[in-house]
């Protein structure tokens, strides 16, 4: 290469480099970006997944204690008779409950197990200042009420829910007490997933179903001041408010990973460059888009088309005609005599072609064992009786192999200008059909390839 177009290549390429490293790091910029997002998504998914679990869970275990207090409700001192049987089965159903307490006229008179829960027998609730309004709670509603999340005194969180019981409800109000039914909220919450994901940190406020203006109860106030997400958490007859702050921080693989991609961007663009500057070199000794074929050297296809295209864009007055022609039984020939052979047939076809038409006239060979003649000036009848003649000159003409001459046999179709919605592809494949009707007559007539 000479020296002047080294010292043209050189300030362009890395005039290029820095701006290919400029726009690599915009790429690893956004890369980070959509993927910090993707993490994101993924670990709001997975913490709706773990919401949608809980409320489930929570909903599931509150069911089955109010299914407790319709049997209550039925015949209360009957219910409360069988208490201990009545709420075993209970706790053989629920998964987070950890203990029921049955509380006639506000004063605990029975707990299962009673194993652990021996000091609450006789209690009054009434004297629970914190706890009280919750029953109370209850008893306006007429309906459950989820008190908590609270803090034992035996130990562990937990939310208790609170069922009002009433003789004959709902034709009386007459109120005989409440049952107190023990979720066990560490459980709970573990099973969800919502405490042990490490792809998010949350918080929880809402105590006693106040919702988002309530006391938070999990995790902290910060969370909910730099949360990404926010939203309710349906409880019965209440709602909690939960955040949640993602943890998305790219890990060593995935940081590496962008910048490999950097690295393979700038040597993509080292081979673009000095690639292209090889080709350029290339283009200025050789004709890079010849138009003519190699093998026949006679005109080739992108030279036919654009011809052709010119002749009717320029919309002329006169006619033309275009011929396709086909070799019959070529594949036959290369695989019975040859390539060699077959490339010389190819030779001698095209040479005939080219010495039957004008000199106007255009020659190509498509592709294969396909020509094409654009023949100007003609008329209908002319251009038919010009197919004959190359028909019958064509085929005279033998290639000699060994002791045996070969002769060609070539199917043709034409199309006169003017024919079908008159672009070059209509055209053409108008001319094309009617080759292949010429290639159907052709097989049907036994043909001698070759003489002695």
């Amino acid at each position: 290469m000479k020296k002047k177009h080294w010292a043209l290549a050189l300030p362009l390429y890395f005039v290029g480099l820095l701006l290919a490293w400029l726009f690599s790091s915009w790429l690893a910029e956004l890369a980070t970006e959509r993927l910090s997002q993707s993490l994101k998504n993924e670990a709001q998914e997975e913490l709706l997944l773990a919401k949608s679990q809980l409320e489930s869970a929570l909903f599931r275990d509150v069911f089955l204690a109010d299914s407790l207090a319709t049997v209550f409700t039925i015949d209360p001192d009957e219910a409360f008779q069988n208490f201990e049987s009545i709420a075993k089965q209970l706790m053989s159903k629920s998964t987070f409950v950890r203990n029921v307490g049955v509380a006639p006229d506000d004063i605990i008179r029975k707990n299962y197990p009673l194993a652990g829960n021996e000091k609450a027998i006789g209690l009054d609730l009434k004297s629970l200042v914190d706890q009280y309004p919750t029953v109370l709670k209850a008893r306006e509603l007429k309906d459950v009420f989820l008190a908590g999340p609270l803090e034992l005194v035996q130990g562990g969180r937990a939310i208790i829910v609170r069922l009002p019981i009433f003789y004959d409800y709902p034709r009386s109000d007459n109120y005989w007490g409440v049952i107190s039914v023990v979720i066990d909220y560490t459980r709970l919450m573990e099973s969800a997933g919502l405490l042990s994901n490490q792809q998010y940190t949350i918080a929880i406020r809402g105590v006693n179903g106040s919702g988002r203006g309530g006391q938070i109860f999990e995790g902290g106030l910060d969370t909910f001041e730099q949360s990404d997400y926010q939203g309710l958490l349906i409880i019965p007859n209440g709602e909690w408010w939960i955040a949640a702050t993602f943890n998305v921080a790219l890990n060593d693989y995935q940081k590496s990973a962008i910048i490999l991609g950097q690295l393979l961007l700038l040597l993509f663009y080292s081979g673009l460059f000095w690639g292209g500057f090889v080709l350029w070199k290339l283009y200025r000794t050789e004709r890079f888009f010849a138009n003519e074929d190699v093998l026949t050297n006679i005109k080739n296809r992108r030279f036919a088309l654009s011809y052709l295209h010119s002749l009717l864009s320029k919309g002329r007055s006169s006619k033309f005609a275009v011929f396709v022609i086909d070799l019959n039984r070529f594949k036959y020939i290369n695989d019975n005599y040859g390539h060699e052979t077959g490339d010389e047939l190819l030779r001698r076809v095209a040479l005939s072609l080219a010495e039957v038409v004008r000199g106007g006239d255009v020659v190509a060979r498509m592709g294969g064992d396909e020509f094409l003649i654009i023949a100007n000036r003609l008329n209908e009848s002319e251009a038919q009786k010009l197919a004959e003649k190359i028909k019958r000159y064509g085929e005279s003409l033998p290639i000699t192999v060994g002791d045996e001459q070969i002769y060609p046999s070539l199917s043709i179709g034409l199309a006169i200008c003017g024919e079908g919605d008159g672009t070059p592809e209509n055209l053409l494949q108008l001319a094309d059909q009617r080759m292949y009707r010429d290639k159907t007559a052709c097989a049907s007539q036994p043909t001698e390839l070759h003489q002695s």
